[in-house]
């Protein structure tokens, strides 16, 4: 299984619409008027419980906004600096900070839960307000549903929370005279003097093959015509055994 990680970076990047007018009453989450966008992540703790960050943006100068958050429907508490923007709309303060989050403690996990949030490229140009992107490195726990190889030996395994993990590398082994191996019988072979030491190396590197997965090996012979051949000598075998059969 996959321990749960706690979320500790949220990237997000955005348009905050510069057309927007300063709200004129004082800010509050049930007031829609009192800001002016709000937006929603989920984060998890340590514990893996996950949780709904709610976040609100207030126009409150010409390239001012400050910001508020909200965990669980709890209450908001504010950002530590406003996000600020230039004349042309570039993002020129605010855009690294970190907040302190409480898990309520029926859950059991860690608490305060700092969470670093990281505005770089968000904008404020005159179009409607939007998210492009909204990324955070936390997850729940999760259990191995499946193993993937890639053609360079690479172990890929995907887990039921959406995660995946390189598990490990297949590596081959190339010897200077493979003829000299010894055959232990069920398609093993073991090194020997006359093969000499194995000069292993990982998939598509020194000459070393590359790895198909899930593929299924096919004979390298036309089995239409083996079929044929196998035919005919077994009618030849027919025919040779009734003529001793008669002698």
């Amino acid at each position: 299984d996959q321990p749960p990680q706690a979320s500790g970076t949220i990237e997000m990047g955005m348009n905050l619409d510069s057309r927007a007018t300063v709200p004129t009453a004082a800010f509050s989450a049930t007031d829609p008027n009192s800001y002016n966008f709000s937006t929603s992540v989920t984060v998890y703790d340590s514990l893996g419980n996950d949780h709904i960050l709610t976040m609100y943006f207030r126009k409150s100068a010409g390239g001012s906004w400050d910001m508020y958050h909200e965990l669980d429907g709890g209450g908001t508490t504010a950002f530590g600096a406003p996000l600020t923007f230039d004349g042309s709309g570039m993002l020129t303060g605010g855009g690294s900070q970190t907040i302190s989050l409480t898990i309520p403690a029926s859950f059991g996990a860690l608490s305060p839960q700092a969470v670093n949030f990281e505005f770089a490229g968000t904008t404020q140009y005159g179009r409607g307000f939007g998210l492009n992107r909204r990324v955070q490195d936390g997850y729940a726990s999760g259990s191995l549903s499946g193993i993937s190889i890639s053609s360079d030996g690479i172990m890929l395994g995907r887990y039921s929370n959406g995660e995946s993990r390189n598990l490990g590398q297949v590596v081959l082994a190339d010897f200077a005279a493979p003829g000299g191996l010894v055959s232990l019988g069920d398609n093993l072979w073991v090194e020997s003097p006359d093969s000499g030491s194995p000069l292993v190396g990982a998939p598509g590197t020194a000459g070393l093959g590359l790895l198909d997965s899930g593929a299924v090996e096919d004979s390298n012979v036309d089995l239409t015509a083996e079929l044929v051949n196998m035919i005919t000598q077994q009618r030849s075998y027919q025919a040779n055994a009734q003529s001793i059969r008669t002698q």
